[in-house]
């Protein structure tokens, strides 16, 4: 099966049932197999295995032993055929759907493995692997609140079951209930302290709440037991954007991309660096490869799952940056298209409506991102620079008011004092122009 980082598979025991003593011709050969199988001698196990069944071709015990040796050696294909003969041969063991189980998810064919698991369930309800496996399974789906229904179901039968901790932690992070998800994978790390897939989503739910500190030692203790893991390499560097440390973000960022090239997150984030280092050619080349890969992959989930509307924001920025104007309006209008409700893009709209000389509908677009969000004090500044401009189009002066109006309220809005000196500035101006009181 291929390493899938963000998920605890849950594996099977395989257990081998003993045949009683009888006078089965084959019996012998069953006991000489288990034998080899307790000594870990496969190959010399699946050999007396098929003595048994060239001497009885109807004999479940051998189909189902072979089967779990097969499981055992990674041959699943092999073992899917003995354990689909064992459950032709009798319908009723519970173990041989278990294991046929465990073979199909190992495929990743996961349709399959419910089926059996979900059989295994009916014919024995304290079946506790066969409960967690479906919840790993589930997750593949995202089907969370099956997640949460067959993890609890496991945890009730085995309370010391951590891969059914954090099944259920998963799906609660991805429900956005982080007090549930933080209670869960904690479980889940009580029980096992080496499984590094839990503190990656344990640093996320910190990140999300704003505890960078505790993020930073989350995903660090999630490389500690997993040196190659892409995803703490790339939370580190957004916790390092938060900080305004674009030097260590640039560093994680590139150590991610480098241990998995496949993650649109990942680009966006350094696009996002590669922006505030004005380095737009690099920004272009990182977001277009976001861009084309998030059309083509998982979008993920919980509060971290790809920002495709971001991903144009953000290149936007970079063709302005690269005086691509035309380029940078088509991507500030895709931004908002796909998310009218969020201000900063329809802030970034307008901005480059206006200085690609569409400056009417920079200034409705400017007010629209204003009464989506009040608080923003670029919108008003970008607005009264097309007010300005506007006045000078029109030849009409009483532009000038709104102008200054927006300005002071920039003023209120901001802490920034190189932006309230450049707004009392163009009030000033406007003052001494006799445009304004």
């Amino acid at each position: 099966m291929k390493k899938m980082s963000n998920l605890v598979a849950v594996f099977i025991c395989i257990a081998l049932l003993l045949p009683a003593c009888s006078s089965d011709p084959a019996t012998q050969y069953l006991r000489q197999g288990d034998t080899y199988y307790d000594q870990g001698q496969f190959v010399e196990a699946i050999a007396e295995y098929t003595k048994a069944i060239d001497r009885d071709p109807n004999n479940v015990i051998a189909y189902t032993h072979r089967g779990a040796v097969y499981n055992a050696r990674a041959e699943w294909d092999q073992a899917i055929a003995d354990l689909t003969k064992a459950i032709e041969l009798d319908a009723s063991r519970v173990d041989n759907y278990q294991n046929r189980g465990f073979a199909y998810l190992a495929k990743e064919q996961f349709d399959l493995a419910t089926a059996d698991l979900i059989k295994t369930i009916e014919l024995d309800p304290k079946a506790t692997l066969a409960y967690s496996n479906l919840s790993w399974l589930y997750v593949q789906n995202k089907e969370w609140d099956k997640v949460i229904d067959m993890a609890g179901k496991a945890i009730a039968l085995d309370p010391k079951l951590y891969d059914a901790y954090y099944n259920r932690g998963v799906a609660y992070f991805a429900k956005i209930d982080m007090k549930n998800a933080a209670a869960d994978l904690d479980a889940a790390l009580n029980i096992n302290n080496n499984l590094a897939p839990a503190y990656n989503y344990r640093g996320q739910i910190y990140l999300f709440s704003g505890d960078l500190t505790s993020a930073t030692d989350s995903f660090n203790k999630a490389l500690e037991k997993d040196p190659d893991m892409a995803q703490a390499y790339k939370f580190l560097g957004l916790v390092c954007i938060e900080k305004k440390q674009p030097a260590q973000a640039l560093s994680n960022l590139n150590k991610s991309i480098e241990l998995d090239d496949s993650d649109a997150m990942a680009y966006y984030y350094r696009g996002n660096i590669d922006n505030a280092n004005e380095d737009f050619e690099a920004a272009l080349k990182d977001l277009n490869r976001a861009l084309a890969l998030s059309a083509d992959s998982d979008p993920g989930f919980g509060p971290f799952k790809y920002d495709i509307d971001g991903m144009y924001l953000e290149r936007a920025i970079a063709y302005r940056g690269n005086s691509q104007l035309v380029q940078a309006v088509a991507d500030a209008r895709k931004a908002v298209m796909l998310n009218p409700a969020y201000a900063p893009a329809q802030v970034t709209l307008g901005e480059f409506l206006t200085v690609n000389g569409d400056v009417e509908e920079g200034i409705k677009v400017l007010t629209t991102a204003i009464k989506l969000d009040p608080t923003i004090a670029e919108a008003y500044i970008n607005r009264a620079v097309a007010y300005e401009i506007w006045a000078v189009i029109q030849k009409d002066n009483s532009w000038y008011v709104p102008s200054s109006e927006d300005l002071k309220q920039a003023i209120k809005l901001t802490k920034d004092q190189q932006m309230i000196d450049a707004c009392n500035e163009g009030i000033r101006k406007m003052q001494s122009k006799g445009y304004i009181p």
